[in-house]
């Protein structure tokens, strides 16, 4: 009860953690709930952050704790979230986030990590029930099936316009989505200006959407949208300033 009462005080948290192994065990899991990495390139060329809080997580063997993982990359198209960034180690220890249920990448690099992208990311298919998406990379079509791999999927936030790798619009209309999740719960879409394709293919793959709720703005697609949710919808928000409102 007492440890109920400080899940949010982080500082509390670690004190309590000190006391005696119980106490540890009680505070541990609210203590190591969430994991933010971040990663960015120098001028340099050099990467920083990725993937040093993984491997200090994995060696107090805490991954398994974790209910919430970001990837947090620099504003820069050479600091892709790509495949470059793993090695055999760096899998084994990404694997073992086997708890997330909130997952959020910044520019995801989706390309890469075809056609063996289930290598990666299929550890995560069962319990992530919310993905956010930073300007991904990709196609129309890679991005669903992305999307697809997680079936229990309610939530998703997509944010600023996809970036499409050239040379690979036309190579992947044979992408079939694993699995159609749900889509019942919140869609934000932000910013997404020049790409109606996503919509539509996320929508027609999926045998269309069922979102209650709804946080859209600059969105070209935005009547194809509620016209897919017009049984579900139950709050929609939307921005008077909205160009395409």
């Amino acid at each position: 009860m007492v440890i109920a009462h400080l899940i949010y005080d982080k500082r509390s948290l670690l004190s309590c953690s000190l006391i005696c192994s119980f106490w540890y065990t009680a505070t541990v899991p609210h203590l190591h709930h969430t994991l933010v990495v971040q990663t960015f390139s120098r001028r340099d060329g050099q990467k920083i952050g990725w993937p040093k809080p993984l491997q200090e997580a994995s060696k107090l063997g805490l991954l398994p704790l974790v209910k919430k993982f970001r990837v947090r990359v620099g504003f820069s198209d050479t600091a892709m979230f790509s495949r470059k960034r793993f090695n055999w180690r760096t899998l084994r220890q990404f694997s073992a986030l086997r708890s997330v249920q909130e997952l959020a990448i910044d520019y995801l690099d989706i390309p890469s990590f075809m056609p063996r992208i289930r290598r990666y990311f299929g550890h995560f298919s069962l319990t992530v029930q919310s993905l956010a998406l930073r300007k991904p990379r990709g196609t129309s079509r890679q991005i669903v099936f992305f999307i697809g791999l997680f079936q229990h999927l309610e939530d998703l936030k997509l944010l600023y316009d996809v970036i499409y790798p050239q040379g690979e619009q036309a190579n992947d209309r044979t992408l079939v989505p694993s699995f159609i999740p749900p889509l019942r719960g919140q869609l934000a879409i932000t910013c997404f200006r020049r790409n109606v394709d996503l919509l539509k293919d996320m929508i027609d793959l999926f045998g269309g959407i069922r979102f209650r709720c709804m946080d859209i703005f600059n969105v070209k697609g935005t009547r194809l949208l509620l016209g897919a949710c017009a049984d579900t919808l139950e709050t929609l928000r939307l921005c008077p300033t909205d160009p395409h409102g």
